[in-house]
């Protein structure tokens, strides 16, 4: 048994959960942090989170097929779960660094006024 293509799917499976439900989950919930930015544009704060959603999914499928092109051979039970839990949290710590980034920004320009002024006109 090819232990590289268990792992491959069971990594796949994983992270295939994390970016569509995780996702999603961001969307749908955001939108209300997105509208308070754009002060109620409910087509600006849509097209943003849609494109927030887009850069999610480009940022994880654009990982996932880079790292599995550079695992090594695994040859025993105890490296294929190590490699699995290594992918899989630096997936997990990536994504929440860039969510919290995320967040920061739309703090951050939802206190300068005249960009919000000029994104909503």
């Amino acid at each position: 048994m090819n232990l590289n293509l268990l792992a491959y799917g069971i990594y796949l499976l994983v992270t295939f959960y994390i970016t569509v439900i995780v996702g999603y989950k961001f969307y749908k919930n955001g939108i209300y942090l997105v509208l308070e930015l754009f002060q109620n544009n409910v087509l600006g704060a849509h097209s943003i989170n849609k494109l927030l959603l887009v850069g999610y999914y480009l940022v994880n499928l654009g990982y996932l097929a880079m790292s599995i092109s550079l695992w090594p051979t695994i040859t025993s039970f105890p490296q294929l779960f190590q490699i699995l839990f290594n992918e899989v949290s630096f997936i997990l710590l990536a994504l929440a660094f860039l969510h919290y980034n995320n967040i920061l920004w739309l703090n951050y320009l939802s206190k300068r006024k005249d960009f919000i002024k000029f994104l909503t006109h």
